[in-house]
């Protein structure tokens, strides 16, 4: 089977989102809004702690699952579906929630834990408080402690460090989408034996990858520029072709195997 380039993946998530680019990046801004206002509730509560508690449970229980119903519908637009609005909850269906959410609990694990490893120059000069409320305060920093951390050489830390930390964590993100995609495909599969054919469909494959998602910082940035609303139609279709990829990647290893037998 002939490989695709960077280019030609983009070119079929432009033609799958002819008709419906409005409706994808409105399945995306409304994912987003309704996960912002779940979100919300945490907002009731007074206590510190309890709040940060609330917080993390609604983000890992049921936030996700907007997020990969983002991913579900990237996957049957590209195969030549219509986007649907009602697609928004395909994740809480009883055969796709629970591998899912081991999926993405798994893949939370390993963030923290390259996090914790990539912010070890951060951790040894700022200390292990400040690592964790930025990583697990999602983003909170305590402020007590710029005063002493402001030096330009920390800074310059912190930028590299946030970079480093991002893009790895982009990339193993990729990975565990790869599981959610196969997990739609096979709902037989477990959640970890959708993660081993993850790696497996994408260990070959990870320059390509990178360089697809590199390939939309431009519209990332150009969304962000035009007031934020056109970045929910660079989503979109970013989206699209992340899916094609996946979608070439599996029939590439399909067609391999019927060949080999």
């Amino acid at each position: 089977m002939e490989k695709l380039k960077i280019s030609d993946y983009r070119k079929i998530a432009k033609e799958r989102l002819k008709g419906q680019w409005g409706m994808n990046a409105g399945f995306i801004f409304l994912s987003t809004l309704l996960g912002m206002a779940i979100g919300q509730v945490t907002g009731v509560v007074n206590n510190g702690s309890v709040q940060s508690v609330m917080s993390f449970l609604i983000s890992t229980f049921v936030l996700f699952a907007f997020s990969y119903a983002i991913y579900y519908v990237g996957l049957f637009v590209v195969r030549g579906g219509r986007a649907d609005i009602g697609q928004i909850f395909v994740v809480f269906q009883g055969k796709y929630y629970l591998p899912i959410l081991i999926i993405n609990v798994i893949y939370l694990i390993v963030q923290y834990v390259l996090g914790f490893i990539i912010f070890i120059p951060l951790i040894l000069q700022g200390g292990l408080a400040f690592y964790f409320s930025l990583v697990i305060g999602a983003g909170s920093v305590d402020y007590f402690s710029l005063g002493q951390l402001a030096s330009a050489g920390f800074v310059l830390l912190f930028l590299v460090t946030l970079f480093l930390f991002f893009f790895v964590t982009g990339i193993i993100g990729g990975m565990f989408r790869f599981a959610a995609y196969l997990r739609f495909d096979y709902p037989e599969l477990s959640a970890t034996d959708c993660i081993k054919k993850a790696w497996d469909l994408i260990k070959d494959r990870w320059g390509q990858y990178i360089l697809l998602e590199l390939s939309f910082i431009g519209w990332y940035a150009l969304g962000a520029l035009l007031f934020v609303i056109p970045l929910f139609w660079a989503v979109a279709y970013s989206n699209a072709a992340t899916a094609a990829f996946y979608d070439q990647a599996l029939k590439e290893k399909l067609d391999t195997k019927e060949t080999m037998a």
